[in-house]
């Protein structure tokens, strides 16, 4: 199923959109409950996972204009995988620099996956996003 760009940009502004809520919402629970280092790393988390996207996103259109789509596998391949290095190494050095706010990281960027999934789902199903 071909998706157009519009539609994916849509999704992705509304993923930026949903973190956004997430965090701020996410950091005031955790100040109300006591742990606001949790709350810092849920916001760490979902900003890391947007950061992520963005550079994803960069990758792919620098790498289609400049090498084509079948050559750019490869380069897009050993970007993503530094990417996600980068990603985990800091998200294992805040566990054990800060225990609490890493675990709150290691959330801020599960929390960002789903909102980016149902995005993107709801994009390529044509429901929500296409509007």
């Amino acid at each position: 199923m071909d998706v157009d760009a519009a539609r994916l940009g849509r999704a992705l502004r509304r993923t930026r959109i949903v973190s956004i809520v997430l965090g701020v919402v996410a950091l005031g629970i955790a100040v109300l409950v006591g742990y606001p280092a949790v709350g810092v790393g849920i916001v760490l988390g979902l900003a890391l996972g947007a950061l992520n996207t963005r550079w994803a996103d960069a990758s792919v259109a620098h790498l289609q204009d400049t090498v084509g789509p079948k050559a750019a596998r490869r380069p897009l391949a050993m970007r993503t995988l530094g990417r996600l290095a980068v990603s985990t190494a800091a998200v294992v050095a805040l566990l054990f620099l800060a225990t609490p706010t890493g675990f709150g990281a290691l959330g801020g960027l599960v929390l960002y996956q789903a909102a980016f999934l149902s995005s993107m789902i709801g994009a390529v199903a044509g429901g929500g996003a296409a509007r």
